[in-house]
């Protein structure tokens, strides 16, 4: 449990430890945290096809909503609208000399760490793949859901107050806060619910 949530707790580390130590501006990790939902979606889209060809019921998956197709275009095109969002009004600060050329630079350097952690994450997951039911890959599906309404909610209007305040580290710190504490949060809701006791069947009871 704690491994896991090591590597997560790491990953959103890595743009809070850029702005904060290296000098990245604040929308070079804005885009990182844009790049680490991308690959978490990835990985989530690969656990869910392997899962599927062990020969799981196609009946359980739809119930469950963890059809791959479904998810990577229901998801992946949430997070391309976002991110055509996020690059017209980073061109637009960009512009107007809010935000620094190198951002995209900043972003490529913290890119190859957060990849490692999320990387890491899945190996542990495939390892774990075997065990997993399709309740574990919906809670998985969910947290991929809010994600994006998470960017959306504060991404967007956050977005909009940056280009009239020209603050980019007073939002980069309310979304690094809401981030954080989501992922955590994401990461504790699915261990404790992979944790809960099943119920009870009582012989006859045909439950």
């Amino acid at each position: 449990r704690f491994f896991k949530l090591s590597l997560r707790a790491g990953a959103q580390g890595v743009p809070i430890a850029g702005v904060a130590a290296a000098g990245w501006s604040p929308a070079g990790g804005l885009i990182l945290y844009w790049a680490e939902s991308v690959l978490l979606l990835g990985a989530t889209a690969i656990l869910l096809a392997l899962w599927a060809r062990r020969g799981a019921d196609p009946a359980e998956i739809a119930r469950a909503g963890i059809r791959t197709r479904d998810v990577l275009l229901v998801h992946g095109g949430a997070f391309g609208i976002f991110g055509l969002f996020l690059a017209g009004i980073l061109f637009i600060l960009t512009d107007k000399g809010m935000v620094a050329p190198g951002t995209l630079v900043d972003a490529l350097t913290g890119l190859p760490w957060v990849a490692l952690f999320v990387g890491v994450e899945l190996a542990v997951d495939l390892a774990r793949l075997r065990a997993a039911s399709a309740a574990d890959l919906a809670r998985r599906v969910d947290a991929g859901t809010n994600r994006f309404l998470l960017f959306w909610l504060v991404g967007f209007v956050g977005g909009l107050a940056l280009v009239f305040s020209g603050k980019p580290l007073v939002l980069f710190s309310l979304f690094a806060a809401f981030k954080v504490m989501f992922e955590v949060g994401a990461v504790l809701r699915h261990l404790t619910a992979a944790k809960a006791p099943l119920p009870l069947v009582h012989p006859g009871s045909g439950v």
